[in-house]
């Protein structure tokens, strides 16, 4: 799947999980993250688009990182 053609957030393109490597879409990421109780890096990339400062990507490391990110609105 061509990176273009794809909405994947995700900047790892060397990630073999990343849909610019196949034609199967978020599925093997999704299903990855699954198994290994993780959230993929698209969740993180709504709340702030630098998510270098990370070294996981657990539910609760989401939960903090949003918490700490999150925007207020009006």
């Amino acid at each position: 799947m061509a990176e273009r053609e794809h909405f994947c957030t995700c900047t790892d393109t060397a990630c073999k999980l990343n849909p610019c490597n196949h034609d199967l879409g978020c599925d093997p990421c999704i299903k990855k993250n699954l198994r290994e109780g993780e959230i993929p890096s698209c969740f993180f990339h709504l709340v702030r688009e630098d998510i270098s400062e990370l070294s996981e990507f657990t539910l609760e490391s989401f939960t903090d990182f949003y918490l700490k990110n999150k925007r207020i609105t009006s």
